[in-house]
């Protein structure tokens, strides 16, 4: 639905004074740095995220991106013995929420539809871990500034609609590490590699 509402307002983003404003639809398969925690509790270290945000560009060369996205599984409490994993039976349930900012250059191909892009940026990232049988302090509501890069190409596929595929790297440190299993195997970054693919809607 909300992808929906941003077609039917896309025709009302137009260039102002070398400033195009578009808004786009984004699904992010991230693939997190804390392998060993998010294996243990939630079975893989990848998950995706949906979200949407608003690109906006300088002259057809500078960006601003701003972001929000969402992520939510759902595992069992688990911990570690000699290196092994022993699952509880207790369910757990992770949201991570990234609201990110990233600002970069577009370079522009003579006689070519692909256009490559590179930037860099800061985010905020709320974390919460909640369980049905949790003991006091067990749960985690959190969130913690981090940063990132991206780099990667646009296509414009039509006259309203542009596709972008990157790489993102996130460091989002002060989270993980705090208890747990994260704790056990000092893992305290809750970043990590994603693939991203956004649907930019607006010429």
């Amino acid at each position: 639905m909300f992808a929906l509402v941003l077609l039917s307002s896309a025709p009302a983003f137009a260039q102002f004074h070398g400033i195009d404003v578009h808004p786009f639809v984004l699904v992010t398969d991230q693939r997190f740095a804390a392998q060993t925690s998010f294996k243990a509790e939630f079975d893989s270290a990848a998950e995706a995220f949906w979200g949407a945000g608003v690109d906006i560009v300088y002259r057809r060369a500078y960006f601003l991106d701003l972001s929000v996205s969402h992520m939510s599984k759902t595992g069992q409490r688990a911990f570690l013995n000699n290196g092994d994993v022993f699952r509880l039976g207790v369910p757990v349930r992770a949201v991570v929420t990234p609201l990110e900012l990233t600002a970069g250059y577009r370079v522009r191909l003579r006689r070519s539809r692909i256009v490559p892009y590179a930037g860099a940026g800061v985010g905020t990232y709320a974390y919460r871990e909640t369980s049905d049988f949790s003991a006091a302090g067990e749960d985690v509501a959190v969130s913690h500034a981090g940063f990132l890069a991206v780099g990667g190409a646009e296509v414009r596929v039509s006259r309203w609609i542009a596709v972008t595929g990157d790489v993102q790297y996130t460091k989002v440190p002060g989270i993980l590490g705090q208890g747990g299993i994260s704790k056990d195997v000092d893992e305290s970054n809750l970043g990590g590699v994603a693939a991203r693919l956004r649907v930019i809607l607006g010429r």
